[in-house]
Order: structure tokens, then sequence, then C-alpha cells
């Protein structure tokens, strides 16, 4: 996971209005509820994964995911939310001061 002050050092295009960090408890249930929502699923998602991991792959792709979930609430609501935290950023688009010019395409013909 970055640190939760990685994307200060990145304001080149965006400046940070605002940030905090939020407890993982809130992530932790989300991830259950995507969980629960998967397994409702299931029988249209198969198509979404065979069509994006390959029929042979499927079943394990999705084992995967299910994993992944499972994963995300347990490390994010350990310890009631307070050892993973969620960092979270309002940005504001800087306004661009370059002014881009292309040249007109010219054709010559064949």
């Amino acid at each position: 996971m970055p640190s939760a002050n990685l994307l200060l050092y990145f304001q080149d295009d965006v400046s940070v209005v605002n940030h905090w960090l939020m407890n993982g408890k809130h992530y932790a249930k989300t991830s259950e509820e995507w969980l629960k929502r998967m397994d409702r699923s299931l029988a249209s998602i198969k198509p979404i994964m065979e069509s994006t991991y390959g029929k042979d792959q499927a079943v394990k792709w999705t084992v995967y995911w299910r994993t992944f979930f499972i994963a995300v609430a347990e490390l994010f609501g350990y310890n009631n939310g307070e050892e993973w935290m969620v960092a979270v950023f309002l940005f504001k688009k800087k306004k661009s001061h370059h002014q881009f010019s292309f040249p007109p395409i010219i054709s010559l013909g064949h």
C-alpha cells in the first residue's frame, strides 16, 4: 500500500484542496457487501469472467476476486479499523499554462 501522503507529491496538474484519513471500518464493510453482491450474482458474472479471463480461467479468477474481497474486509476491519486507514483526497484541477498548437496536417498526395 502506498503511504497516506504519497499523492501530496504529485500536484503538477491538480492541487490538493483537502485530505484526511478515515479508519478502515467503512472500506471493510464495503468489501463485505461487494462479496455478498458477487455471490448473489454468480450466474450473471460468469460470462463476464469468461470473456475477460477466458473460459478456462474464469473459475480461478472468480476465486481470486472472492479472496481479494475477503482479504480487504479482514485487513481493513482488523482492530476496529484502526490498523489500516483509507486516505481521502479532494483535488482541484489546475489551469493549464501550456498552450499547445499543432501544425496543420498537409497531404502531399501519392
